[in-house]
């Protein structure tokens, strides 16, 4: 790790801090890019019904 000895329950906070981060992570972009998705679609029906 960093020079200095963990012990195995420091260790393992550590790990699953790092999978709760990754997985969250994925989670908010997955849901930033569905939002994308839908606010192109809104904007190209606005458009489509505009023109």
């Amino acid at each position: 790790n960093q020079g200095e000895d963990t012990s195995f329950e420091e260790d393992l906070a550590r790990d699953v801090l790092e999978i709760i981060t990754v997985f969250s992570a994925r989670l908010y972009g997955a849901r930033s890019r569905k939002n994308a998705k839908l606010l192109d679609g809104m904007r190209k029906a606005a458009e489509a019904d505009g023109a």
